[in-house]
């Protein structure tokens, strides 16, 4: 840092806030002070680093915590906090936690702001001093993200973000879609059915329908039951389908209004069809499924972000990391245990 106050004519402290983007310092100064320090490859040592940002921490000295971007590009600014979907609040729930551990703010900031464009909403982070960014999912596909990645690290929340790639989070939800099919056969279950939102489908690779597949061949399940995949819910076409393909459970991404919804059309769980949900969003749930453990996910997304702000790792990587967090079974009550003489005497294959 010596070195690079010694050519950019200024203090060493000068270089600090530069290199630290603190926006009390003209952006001229920064840009000048950011280019010679690229010129000389002046790079932070990762761990001196680290404990100067603890040593702050402790004593107080630091004016304010940095900040960390939880970036949501949803129709309003709030609307991550309205979705009937917990998802994206427990997530924050998390990262929040871990982020104020580790002694940094996580602030949330919509990506549509004022009707800023992606260059100018960069402009803005960067003159408020954050120099990391967590994505949150994208609400369709097809939404475009362009900021100036050279000025952040950033880790991604999800699959949704195709290009660019960069770490990210995510459930496994390879793992997830195992061990429901398992559990669907240890509780009598034979003739599976799935159901799911097509575009969410693509969004998640077919992870779960692969899986699926593939564990239903397995466990020798009877394949007779065709999937269903819509584009947006309709609860009379998925009552319809129930009757005409005749599943005795179904695996979908289902809460309890959307339960409520077959109800009325004559399909109740697990009376008349047994219901595993791949997103139960709380341990004890009444729903049978999976517990994502999202709020987990957001401590490992904010463990990597701000690793990557200790070692001043910017931009797009090379090679991007997937961080996959398993889910776990709840039982819930939307399954039941079949009589044993209603199963057949074959064994699966494990």
């Amino acid at each position: 840092m010596k070195d690079v106050a010694a050519r950019a004519k200024v203090s060493v402290a000068t270089v600090s806030k530069c290199l630290s983007g603190k926006p009390s310092i003209p952006a001229s100064t920064r840009e000048a002070v950011a280019r010679i320090a690229e010129q000389i490859g002046y790079r932070p040592h990762p761990y001196v680093s680290a404990l100067m940002q603890s040593r702050r921490r402790r004593t107080g000295t630091g004016r304010q915590k940095p900040t960390l971007a939880f970036i949501t590009a949803a129709q309003t600014e709030d609307g991550w906090k309205k979705t009937p979907s917990p998802l994206l609040r427990h997530l924050f729930a998390g990262a929040e936690a871990q982020a104020q551990a580790r002694g940094y703010l996580l602030s949330p900031f919509w990506l549509y702001r004022d009707g800023m464009s992606n260059q100018r909403f960069s402009e803005m982070l960067r003159a408020r001093g954050v120099r990391g960014i967590m994505l949150t999912p994208l609400p369709r596909l097809g939404v475009h993200i362009d900021l100036k990645w050279s000025y952040f690290s950033v880790v991604a929340h999800g699959l949704s973000i195709a290009q660019p790639v960069f770490h990210r989070t995510s459930n496994d939800h390879y793992q997830s879609m195992l061990l429901a099919m398992r559990e669907c056969w240890r509780c009598g279950y034979r003739r599976p059915g799935f159901v799911m939102d097509e575009p969410l489908s693509q969004r998640l690779e077919h992870r779960w329908e692969a899986a699926f597949e593939i564990e239903r061949a397995k466990l020798g399940f009877d394949a007779g039951v065709r999937s269903l995949l819509y584009q947006t819910w309709n609860a009379g076409e998925v009552a319809r389908w129930v009757k005409r393909e005749k599943p005795d459970v179904m695996l979908a991404l289902l809460q309890e209004d959307q339960l409520a919804e077959l109800a009325e059309r004559g399909v109740r769980a697990p009376e008349d069809v047994g219901v595993v949900s791949l997103s139960v969003h709380q341990p004890g749930s009444s729903l049978s499924g999976i517990q994502q453990n999202v709020g987990l996910i957001g401590h490992v997304a904010v463990d990597k972000l701000i690793d990557l702000v200790e070692r001043n790792e910017t931009g797009v990587p090379a090679d991007p990391i997937t961080l996959t967090i398993e889910g776990k079974w709840n039982p819930g009550l939307t399954l039941h245990h079949r009589p044993s003489h209603d199963q057949p005497s074959h064994h699966p294959v494990l």
